[in-house]
């Protein structure tokens, strides 16, 4: 099978959309049929989802093994909160007990490692499957192939997050009496979309340089120290303040504490929405030369 019909079947076409401005052979001054640019790339997008989805709907096993292990790992907090008294002066956003501060973190962690480790180790396999190399041929944009890697990754975490939050209330006693669900959702969904820029960022670090997963692993790591997962940002010095103060995953798990417990979160979904519509494009196209760069130093296939 050519390249080129490979990378068809991989974006689910039946055949390859002409560059716009090309006309049909043998039709003098025919008017361009391809699509817009942005119509074909939301094909694209699509095309990646479906394809993603269909390799993965027999990981039902996995998909078990992972949430019986993040459980195991909310009950060791369960039980350590036992032990533990909230202090006074440290500011545990209204959370009423170490436990549902902490699971609130942990929940919010798992999207931030989907949108960073796991869209980083994805975009790592398509290279090494040559796959990268025949959708970055194709003439969808940049941007088309970013989302479309990250899509899944992106969806999946949403669903575990919710699942992880019905059982944090309905078996380990999370305190939702006095929940705002729909507060719940837009500052998830909206925490998520602002966590993914770094992910696209690191796909494209990842395409054009390589070891994109330790520099994910690292993020995640200083992400969930510096956005209070598992104690307060009072606890950090004072230096880190203002770091802390204008992270995005701080600004998300803050409100989304506060919906869960019925605080205020409209101004955290505001803050997250207007820095999601600034990142996610900025991230977007940094990806697109990411792939031009690796273009030119012939590494969109990587051993």
């Amino acid at each position: 099978m050519s390249s080129d019909l490979r990378a068809a079947d991989a974006l689910g076409a039946g055949r390859l959309p002409r560059p716009t401005g090309t006309t049909e052979p043998g039709r003098a001054n025919a008017v361009p049929d391809a699509p817009p640019t942005w119509r074909a790339g939301g094909r694209a997008v699509l095309a990646l989802l479906r394809r993603d989805l269909a390799e993965r709907r027999g990981l039902r096993l996995s998909f078990l093994l992972d949430l019986g292990f993040g459980l195991l790992n909310l009950l060791v907090f369960l039980f350590v909160s036992r032990v533990l008294m909230l202090s006074p002066a440290s500011d545990f956003a209204r959370s009423s007990s170490y436990f549902d501060f902490v699971a609130v973190g942990i929940v919010f962690l798992l999207v931030i490692q989907a949108a960073t480790v796991q869209v980083v180790a994805r975009v790592a396999a398509e290279q090494r499957d040559g796959m990268l190399e025949l959708l970055a041929a194709q003439p969808v944009p940049g941007w088309a192939l970013a989302l479309g890697l990250v899509g899944h990754p992106f969806a999946f975490a949403l669903l575990r997050a919710g699942v992880y939050l019905g059982l944090l209330a309905g078996f380990f006693g999370l305190h939702v009496g006095d929940a705002h669900w729909l507060g719940v959702v837009v500052v998830l969904v909206l925490g998520a979309l602002c966590a993914l820029p770094f992910g696209v960022v690191l796909m494209g670090f990842a395409v054009a340089v390589g070891r994109g997963d330790p520099a994910a692993r690292l993020l995640v790591v200083a992400l969930s120290f510096l956005s209070g997962t598992y104690f307060p940002i009072s606890a950090l010095p004072d230096v880190l303040h203002p770091v802390c103060a204008v992270l995005p995953t701080r600004m998300a798990l803050t409100g989304l504490r506060h919906a869960l417990t019925g605080g205020d979160w409209a101004g955290a979904a505001w803050a997250l929405a207007g820095i999601a519509a600034v990142l996610l494009p900025l991230s977007a196209w940094m990806f697109d030369r990411a792939l031009w760069l690796a273009r030119r130093r012939g590494v969109l296939t990587r051993d």
